[in-house]
């Protein structure tokens, strides 16, 4: 890890932990026995540090995902796999709201920047998985796939981002996220798509069952 790399996840952690807002340069050349000149060297400013930061988080979520579906057998069990995975972690969901709500209050050029860049990595990553998909045989041959992963970021961006949007009694954001994926795959998949969600869905309700 460079010296780059080791400051990003640094702050990164003190993010999590303290709060976007608490994080001072002096702290940072602090715990890491640096000069602030050679922060502001590598950065430039502190708001650069701190979209840096969050970008290496997304960037840590990514490859964390990354390991947990290398079981899988084929690029829709990949997609299923991440989505029931981001369905049960509440609590980082939970993390994600905080500090959007405090990027927008006191850093909203931050949020702006990471909020696109979140968007651009993760359109790009749905449409190389569909597109994958498609050439394994477990989408419809003819699925427009640019069209179809626009449609869903924006209408899961919407349901995600606005407080407003109340769910049902009992429902958190990350669980109705995972239904409306369900179904959105479930309308793009060919015959040989939907045994496999339905064999992945029944293995899964097996294992819910055999925790009980």
């Amino acid at each position: 890890m460079t010296q780059h790399e080791k400051v990003r996840a640094h702050v990164s952690q003190m993010i999590l932990n303290l709060g976007i807002k608490s994080v001072r340069m002096d702290d940072v050349a602090a715990d890491l026995a640096m000069s602030k000149r050679t922060l502001y060297e590598m950065f430039g400013d502190k708001e650069e540090l701190l979209y840096q930061s969050i970008v290496y988080l997304m960037e840590e979520r990514k490859r964390l995902m990354s390991q947990r579906v290398q079981h899988c057998q084929n690029m829709l069990e990949v997609l299923l796999v991440s989505v029931r995975t981001l369905c049960v972690e509440d609590r980082m969901g939970d993390i994600e709201r905080r500090l959007t709500a405090n990027l927008k209050k006191f850093y909203p050029e931050i949020l702006d920047r990471a909020q696109q860049y979140h968007a651009e990595m993760g359109l790009q990553g749905l449409k190389y998985a569909l597109d994958q998909c498609r050439n394994e045989g477990y989408l419809d041959p003819y699925a427009d796939i640019e069209l179809m992963a626009q449609l869903f970021f924006r209408s899961t961006g919407v349901m995600m981002g606005d407080m407003n949007i109340k769910m049902p009694e009992g429902v958190s954001r990350e669980q109705a996220f995972g239904a409306l994926v369900i179904n959105f795959l479930r309308g793009l998949s060919s015959a040989k798509g939907l045994m496999v969600i339905d064999e992945i869905l029944t293995r899964e309700r097996s294992q819910q069952q055999d925790e009980k």
